[in-house]
């Protein structure tokens, strides 16, 4: 195919040779322009004086994956497990947090002598976080920090060759205690009742409901800081969102991730998180890393 190359200079460039200029001498010639939805409003106001309109049609069909993307997240989720199971067998009360992330550097480097990797496409984040900062999901904590009881979140986020998945486990030390072992059956129960209304057709803010309901039922909303998932492809985080304001619908070859957590100040976090795939029936599990207390007390 034919292809003209316009090019611009860098930011802040000479009167003439920004890159919305040179772009608007390019679209002179149409009617009509579409943009995807997503453009950053003061890029899409620097191009509206053309006929344009603003369009999610990129975005929507990044929703479904094809069979090919299936099995490249698949692949994905796959190495995030296999580092989750890494974590497992390292930590310890001896290891600090920086540690644990140079284990996504063990696939990577594999990749690589496979000559299976596009870097560009590509990024493997490992990290744990200890308690109590694990009660802060967004949070970072103190790099040096090493591990104690518990709950600490171990989580892998990969993208691999341009596809992704993520997981994420609650796993403990020591022992928990009594409170403690409640939260975290708290948590298995509201990721059950995501699970179970998983199915083409459902409104993926029906999913979000299904957690938030069990957790009101037991006075624990309010420990609940964020929505239970979100797409999962060609980036970790993207559409469809599993959230109470979403007007996504699930359908037939989505992925998503599963991740209702609770979290208590002063004591940590209690979140699993699985790459899901929406099935014709229902869903299946592409991450399959451990999930059970008398599996996440080392």
């Amino acid at each position: 195919m034919d292809t003209d190359i316009v090019s611009y200079w860098d930011y802040p460039s000479p009167v003439g040779e920004n890159w919305h200029e040179r772009l608007g001498s390019v679209l002179e010639k149409y009617k009509h322009i579409g943009f995807e939805g997503n453009i950053l409003a003061d890029q899409y106001a620097l191009i509206q004086a053309h006929n344009s309109t603003l369009s999610d049609m990129v975005s929507t069909l990044r929703q479904y994956k094809s069979g090919y993307e299936v099995e490249r997240i698949r692949f994905c989720a796959q190495l995030a497990d296999r580092t989750m199971l890494d974590i497992f067998k390292k930590v310890s009360r001896e290891t600090m947090v920086l540690e644990m992330s140079a284990l996504s550097q063990i696939p990577y480097m594999e990749l690589i002598q496979k000559r299976q990797l596009d870097p560009l496409g590509s990024n493997l984040v490992a990290v744990v976080w200890p308690a109590p900062e694990s009660a802060m999901p967004h949070g970072v904590p103190d790099i040096y920090k090493t591990y104690g009881d518990g709950p600490n979140v171990a989580m892998t986020y990969y993208r691999v060759n341009g596809y992704a998945s993520e997981c994420e486990r609650t796993f403990f030390l020591g022992d928990p205690t009594r409170d403690e072992a409640e939260m975290f059956r708290h948590m298995m129960n509201a990721r059950q009742a995501a699970l179970e209304v998983l199915k083409p057709g459902v409104p993926a803010k029906e999913v979000d409901l299904a957690a938030r309901r069990y957790f009101d039922q037991y006075g624990l909303l309010d420990n609940l800081l964020h929505r239970t998932g979100h797409g999962i492809g060609l980036s970790n985080h993207e559409a469809p969102f599993v959230a109470e304001g979403s007007d996504d619908v699930l359908t037939e070859n989505m992925v998503i991730s599963i991740e209702p957590g609770l979290y208590i100040e002063g004591i940590g976090g209690f979140r699993h998180s699985d790459t899901v795939l929406i099935t014709k029936v229902g869903y299946e599990l592409l991450t399959k890393a451990p999930i059970e207390l008398d599996e996440l007390v080392f």
